[in-house]
């Protein structure tokens, strides 16, 4: 086995050294001997250019992302691990799903090649790849691997296991992000009844990011009654956690809830909260945590012309509006 290091000569592009290092720093086999220096040089610009470009511009990382597959194949040979991630890379941007899948395949045989096929090491790599794919919304192919993974779960740990229910749980979340709503009650209460009766870390940890979906999901279908139990429960275990993202999306989700069901009073404990946890800034742009949208049947016979108004109000010391007065408007008989 041989380190090596691609040394950057131009001081244009010292800023860039120490990404380059850390993406160039591999342990390579010892056939790379037989390969210029001009394939590292070539690949490592390759990739360099597609972690650059793969959020801002898709077409140019993925170009980027092909090149890197192609050289890598030839410096690290077919059958290895990098290769699998360089293909996922390179198919997660290609916008033809059939094409898409055709090289997602290839890195799930190379993964067999490597792991053994139905191996239990294999579990985790289709796992992966399902939410690499959830993340970038595919979530048409996240689901066809992420169901292969919870195949071989079922089959080394058993359909009460924490590993199955860890799965059905991602199947949920991506089903709920498809707002395809049947499914995603179906394997987020699947889950739920199996990390329940589990006591490991994980399970408990996943267990209460069900109880967060299961609520997202009565959000999204209009159960608003039915949203707070889980709410509270995952906010339980969070509230020791008061300034997590994640404890303040758990927040947002009750008062959603709750001012549907015209409980503003119990939203108002969870304003306050937000509120107290992070302190405004001066010149912060401030976001409404719940907007409610009026009811076009309320303003039937209504002229639709539109004008500018300017409204002074006050916010009281629970984030109520008072007070409000119109200061300016173009309708000068407003």
């Amino acid at each position: 086995m041989v380190l090596a290091f691609v040394i950057v000569l131009r001081e244009r592009q010292l800023l860039k050294t120490q990404l380059l290092t850390l993406l160039v720093i591999l342990f390579l086999p010892s056939q790379v001997l037989a390969q210029s220096t001009a394939d590292l040089q070539d690949f490592n610009s390759a990739y360099l250019e597609y972690a650059n470009t793969r959020n801002s511009n898709p077409d140019l990382a993925r170009e980027a992302a092909r090149r890197a597959y192609n050289i890598g194949r030839r410096i690290f040979g077919e059958a290895n691990e990098r290769i699998a991630m360089l293909a996922i890379n390179y198919a997660i941007l290609l916008t033809d799903e059939t094409e898409s899948q055709s090289v997602l395949d290839e890195a799930v045989t190379i993964y067999q090649e490597i792991f053994g096929f139905g191996n239990e090491a294999m579990i985790d790599p289709l796992s992966n790849l399902g939410q690499m794919l959830a993340d970038f919304d595919r979530t048409h192919l996240a689901s066809q691997y992420y169901v292969r993974s919870l195949e071989l779960a079922r089959t080394h740990f058993g359909e009460d296991s924490s590993k199955v229910g860890a799965i059905y749980l991602e199947l949920g979340a991506v089903a709920l992000r498809a707002e395809q709503f049947d499914t995603a009650h179906s394997r987020i209460t699947d889950a739920r009844e199996i990390l329940y009766s589990s006591t490991d870390p994980a399970a408990r940890s996943n267990l209460v990011r069900a109880d967060l979906l299961l609520g997202d999901y009565f959000l999204k279908t209009r159960q608003y009654e039915q949203a707070i139990e889980p709410l509270l429960l995952s906010l339980e275990s969070l509230s020791r956690y008061p300034n997590a993202d994640i404890t303040l999306r758990n927040r947002i989700a009750l008062i959603e809830a709750y001012e549907n069901l015209g409980r503003s009073e119990e939203s108002t404990v969870h304003c306050l909260f937000i509120g107290a946890s992070r302190a405004f800034r001066g010149n912060e742009r401030l976001q409404p945590l719940y907007t409610v949208v009026p009811d076009v049947a309320d303003f039937t016979g209504i002229s639709d012309q539109r004008d500018d108004l300017r409204i002074a109000f006050t916010v009281d010391e629970e984030g109520f509006v008072r007070d409000p007065v119109v200061i300016s408007s173009i309708d000068s008989e407003i």
